[in-house]
């Protein structure tokens, strides 16, 4: 499946001169057509296929052969400042000629066509077929035509409707896969203009600006840039670093990673690159379904072929009769009425193997996923691989970060010191000019955007709202900035290191300055001076203004500030690499608050509740840390020891204090990347499932070791989005993590619902059809339509329509499609070694078939006498028992792991609306349209009995429900009543 093109006329960047309004549409449609079709002819001498051959295939030797990346750009006919012309038409014709950077979609048409294939591919569908037509040509010789075309009508109805519910679900997954929050965004620069476009839709000549945490979205070569690394996940699963230059290695693959540096790339193939992800092919679900699905169905072959084996006997023995009572035998009969019999024989065993395959279960699963993405997507919840519904069901851990997850994604100044003094105490008019020229250097210099957006805010929330304030209190002029000085390297923030650095020359006095920002604990032991706020003069950082600073950066953590240094060095190009890093003077320490996110409290409640357990992993100061930890609720109002421990302490613990202290843990503060992917790989050892919640590029290493990975928002690093199987879309309320965690649980329970259900209904019918056809008292017929076969299975041909709509569409409406019940969140996780099909659904499965095949049965050979019915009659009660046991039936299946079975009722409007359905259309069926049909009507008493029979095993089943309390209750009085007090 893919996303379409939109080739809607005329399009909106694109003017035509026509002016004639009759014509207009036709005309600029014209024009367009035209001239993508002169446009895309500049590309057709372009050997394209070997420029994206090269880059894939890391050829050196080719790329030199078409001149080096200057060749290359040059055939583009793009530019490497000022990018394509990038227009309607230009865009157009590059897709044209170079490919799409989209999926590539089924229409709605092919969709049904490929659900109507697979609808038809079973043999016992071709079977009926074959014996329908053989049907209606002996219904044509012997003037009774309707049998076989009511034969024909079933099979096509069985086939439409089968194939419209896998329709809706490949449709439901379509819409769900290809959102456009799917597409990450990306930098790239058109017509001289940087713009933030989809990667869908990059085209082949585009210069695109990469950064850390961006996934390259298609295949390039390296332009410019510092220090690029890139990671690729092999086939194997094992990570791949290498470092991206100009010179060595300047082949860029779809993809791969960001992980330190920036870049800016060229282009050179897009599309094919591109991974299309089947959306249920590795789901667990699927597998133990399709596993069932495959034993149960052949059983219903196996007791098909002895049906089939029982009916040719009685046929070769000539004890086989017509409708009239006529012998038909193997000899002495015509051949119309041999070929009669042989329909007869042969649809016997398949209807017995059709109605004895769950194919329901398979398809079950694909609904139910299908409404689930459907219905998160609604709230702002992105599902991209329906696995994660399995392993939401068991998650036991989510381990979480701060900023952008607890808290909002915006900060805000709210202190900055400089030097012993903050500005509030200090106006900015008195502070040294000379510290605020510095200061606008290192806050307006050192970010990482695009190059020709430096005028522009930051994306990132640390460095905008830093930005954004230097520009209000500090008098910052960018534009300014940018003529006076120039850049000569940026390093990159680094996670690890957790700073960056800039080297710039004032053009003012050609000296050359060195800036660094980052971590208070990283940047202070970096300096050996601070510079005055007033008159600007550096002063040594002795041991009481280091405790100064110290109490500073206590205090601002204690508040729930997070800091952030700025230092500096005037230096020279020559001494840049060797000057030592403690030589640096301080220029200022600002402090950041995050406003929490609504709902957090709730939130971690709920989670606590669920038996799921909330780590707290950030870079903040641990007392940062535990303040805004008491105040969502993950710690309580006062943390016990070892509840809060640094990220250093964690690393330097032994394998074995790890795993002793790791349960206790609850925040994991100044951590770095590697110390939440630590985390994450030790709670995988002691068998937790684990998530992980993150956007940035310090989350990237615990994403990918989690057990699902989330991407809390869509402005985050561009490979948590596209890596992460659930993106928040819309909006990042923290309660959605219940919700995700609730709709996991939902399908889980839903499909354990329809597996009972479905697997009790196929018993029992294949076990009374078989049972009829083999043990059949009396004649023998041969009438397909009103009995089937031979053997007077009691299900017509419209009847067995009826039965598999209740059995497939409508149980699977009333006991899947519908949204999970808050009460899930009061139990445990699911194990995830427990299989979907448990060993008390084994037990209700047995005890519910066993009790329906009696009732069933003793209709069948006892019913005549018993109710003083006819055999049309029987045969009617039979029917009307088992669809009224069906329809009780879903009651008992959708109470299934529920404790107050009234409460939960309630909720159900849209079961008992079904189950109205149903009945209502049972009586329609054998009260009005019984001659139609070919039922028989029943009287009151009769009905009576038929809904007593059913309503029993309702009472059987609640009596199953209650058995372990009542083993508890016994055991208990047993351990009571054996107790003897001691005697003195």
């Amino acid at each position: 499946m893919s996303v379409t093109l939109n080739s809607s006329f005329p399009p909106e960047d694109y003017s035509f001169s026509n002016s004639e309004p009759s014509n207009s549409l036709n005309n600029a449609q014209t024009n367009f057509s035209t001239a993508l079709e002169i446009e895309s002819t500049r590309f057709s001498t372009i050997e394209w296929t070997e420029i994206a051959k090269l880059v894939r295939g890391k050829d050196q030797r080719c790329l030199r052969d078409h001149g080096g990346i200057e060749g290359i750009v040059l055939a583009l006919e793009t530019n490497t400042e000022n990018g394509i012309h990038g227009d309607i038409i230009d865009r157009e014709s590059r897709r044209k000629t170079f490919g799409s950077n989209f999926y590539s979609a089924y229409t709605m048409s092919k969709c049904f066509s490929l659900s109507a294939l697979e609808s038809v591919k079973d043999p016992m569908v071709v079977l009926l077929f074959v014996c329908a037509v053989i049907s209606l040509f002996c219904g044509l010789k012997k003037g009774h035509l309707w049998e076989g075309v009511a034969t024909l009508l079933v099979i096509l109805a069985v086939v439409v409707i089968s194939a419209g519910v896998n329709f809706w679900t490949m449709y439901q997954f379509g819409n769900v896969s290809f959102q456009g929050s799917y597409f990450p965004e990306v930098d790239v620069v058109r017509n001289g203009n940087w713009h933030k476009i989809s990667t869908g839709g990059v085209v082949v000549g585009d210069i695109i600006f990469l950064k850390p945490g961006d996934q390259i979205p298609a295949d390039g070569l390296f332009i410019d840039g510092c220090s690029l690394q890139v990671e690729r996940v092999k086939i194997d699963g094992q990570v791949e670093r290498e470092t991206a230059d100009a010179h060595e290695n300047m082949f860029l693959l779809c993809g791969n990673t960001v992980v330190d540096g920036y870049a800016r790339m060229l282009v050179t193939a897009v599309g094919k690159n591109k991974k299309h992800h089947m959306m249920y092919m590795n789901v667990p679900h699927m597998f133990e379904m399709k596993r069932l699905t495959s034993v149960i169905g052949n059983i219903g072959k196996g007791v098909a072929l002895v049906s089939f084996l029982v009916l040719l006997g009685r046929f070769l023995c000539g004890k086989l009769y017509d409708v009239n009572g006529n012998l038909v035998c193997s000899g002495g009969t015509s051949t119309l009425d041999v070929m009669a019999a042989m329909v007869g024989i042969l649809a016997t065993p398949a209807m017995i193997a059709l109605t004895s395959n769950p194919e329901g279960l398979v398809l079950s699963v694909k609904m139910g996923f299908a409404y689930s993405m459907r219905m998160l997507i609604e709230v702002g919840v992105l599902v991209k691989e329906t696995v994660v519904f399995h392993i939401l069901a068991c998650v036991t851990t989510i381990c979480i970060n701060k900023t952008g997850t607890l808290t909002k994604n915006f900060m805000e100044v709210s202190k900055f010191w400089v030097g012993l003094n903050s500005i509030e105490e200090v106006p900015r008019n008195f502070i040294a000019s000379n510290v605020i020229e510095l200061l606008h250097q290192g806050i307006g210099l050192n970010i990482t955007e695009p190059p020709t957006r430096s005028s522009s805010s930051p994306t990132n929330s640390t460095e905008k709202a830093i930005f954004d304030w230097a520009i209000k209190h500090l008098g910052m002029d960018v534009e300014a900035l940018k003529r006076t000085c120039t850049i000569f390297e940026i390093e990159p923030f680094n996670s690890k290191n957790r700073r960056s650095g800039l080297l710039i020359s004032n053009n003012v006095d050609n000296t050359v300055h060195v800036h660094r920002k980052g971590s208070p604990e990283v940047i202070i032991p970096m300096c050996s001076h601070y510079y005055e706020s007033t008159t600007g003069v550096a002063r040594v950082i002795n041991k009481s203004t280091k405790a100064l600073f110290e109490k500073i950066l206590e205090d601002m953590a204690e508040n729930g500030q997070r800091c952030i240094a700025f230092a500096h060095r005037k230096t020279s190009i020559r001494d840049y690499f060797t000057f030592s890093k403690q030589q640096l003077i301080l220029l200022g320490i600002v402090g950041l608050t995050n406003p929490q996110r609504s709902w957090t409290r709730v939130t971690v409640e709920g989670c606590k509740k669920a038996g799921v357990n909330l780590k707290l992993i950030t870079g903040d100061h641990p007392i940062t840390a535990r303040i805004n930890a008491i105040e969502c609720g993950i710690l309580g109002p006062e943390p016990q020891h070892g509840e809060v421990v640094e990220g250093m302490e964690f690393r330097n613990f032994t394998a074995e204090e790890r795993m002793e202290k790791l349960e206790n843990i609850k925040v994991l503060a100044r951590a770095t990347p590697y110390d939440k992917l630590l985390m994450v790989q030790c709670l995988r050892q002691k068998r937790h499932m684990v998530a992980c919640v993150g956007r940035g590029i310090g989350d990237y290493m615990a994403l990918r070791a989690a057990h699902i990975p989330i991407c809390f928002g869509t402005e985050g690093a561009q490979f948590a989005v596209a890596y992460s199987p659930i993106v928040f879309t819309k909006k990042r309320n923290f309660l959605l993590i219940l919700e995700i965690l609730l709709w996991g649980r939902g399908i889980c329970y839903n499909i354990q619902a329809y597996t009972e259900f479905l697997i009790t209904a196929t018993f029992v019918s294949l076990i009374v059809d078989s049972g009829t056809t083999i043990f059949a008292n009396g004649s023998s017929t041969i009438d397909a339509v009103s009995h089937v076969s031979s053997g007077r299975v009691p299900y017509p041909a419209f009847q067995l329509l009826w039965v598999k709509l209740i059995v497939g569409t409508f149980s699977a409406l009333a006991l899947i499609i519908k949204p999970p019940s808050q009460s899930l969140l009061n139990k445990p996780p699911r194990n995830a070694a427990e299989p979907i099909l448990t060993s008390s659904m084994v037990t209700n499965i047995s005890i519910q078939a066993l009790y329906q095949v009696i009732i069933l049965f003793t209709i069948n050979f006892k019913g005549m006498s018993l109710f003083k019915v006819n055999s049309n009659q029987k045969d009617a009660m039979i029917l009307n028992t088992y669809i009224v046991c069906q329809v009780f039936a879903m009651v008992n299946a959708s109470l299934l792991g529920y404790n107050n079975v009234i409460e939960e009722m309630k909720k159900k409007k849209m079961l008992w609306g079904i189950m109205g359905i149903i009945i209502s259309i049972q009586v329609l069926m054998l009260e009005v349209l019984k001659r139609f049909l070919g039922t028989a009507k029943l009287d009151l008493k009769q009905w009576g009995a038929c809904i007593a029979m059913a309503a029993s095993s309702w009472l059987l089943s609640g009596l199953l429900r209650t058995l372990p309390d009542l083993k508890k209750a016994i055991k208990y009085i047993i351990d009571w009543s054996s107790f003897k007090p001691k005697v003195d």
